[in-house]
């Protein structure tokens, strides 16, 4: 008997700890959603995220051609190629882009967006991979993701990773080490 279809999941650490906890009911609601950020910022270091910002002109300097931007996030894209996290915040910030915001606004969107969109393509995967090895339960941790979704605060997880060493901290869930931890009763 394994320990359950997150050992097997081929994801990054933190996702294999949000799925175990979306898959047990020992823990709860709130547990399940500490995990979502975690897993988010532990993908999102790897992202261009001071590029990207340059390139939308956050950091003071703006270009006056929206081509030239479009031109300079595929370049972007080039240098980050296997992060899919990159590449979600890159297709966020072109649209940004062709949607007419700049600076920390087409920043701050793209960021959000992309956490958003790469949220939904992490459940997705964690669903599919339940559905193959325990097809009883995948409502269940459907269910179950899909409230730590909605209760995860992307706007505050783009804040964050925005910040100066914003994307290394809250990178570790906390144990719960405690006689008085354990799930409630």
């Amino acid at each position: 008997m394994s320990d359950g279809p997150h050992r097997s999941l081929p994801m990054r650490r933190p996702w294999k700890l949000l799925a175990e906890r979306a898959g047990t009911p020992a823990y709860g609601p709130e547990e399940v959603s500490e995990a979502f950020p975690v897993a988010l910022k532990s993908d999102f270091r790897e992202a261009p995220l001071a590029q990207v910002r340059d390139i939308l002109g956050g950091s003071g300097q703006s270009s006056l051609f929206g081509e030239d931007r479009a031109a300079r996030l595929e370049e972007a894209r080039r240098m980050c190629r296997g992060s899919a996290a990159g590449n979600t915040l890159i297709d966020c910030a072109i649209e940004a882009n062709a949607n007419g915001l700049t600076g920390d606004t087409a920043y701050k969107a793209a960021l959000k967006n992309a956490l958003e969109a790469h949220a939904r393509a992490g459940c997705h995967q964690i669903e599919e991979h339940w559905q193959r090895e325990e097809p009883r339960s995948t409502g269940h941790i459907r269910e179950r993701l899909r409230q730590a979704r909605n209760a995860c605060a992307f706007s505050d997880v783009a804040s964050e990773l925005t910040e100066p060493g914003g994307g290394s901290r809250d990178t570790r869930l906390s144990k719960r080490t405690g006689v008085d931890e354990g799930p409630p009763l």
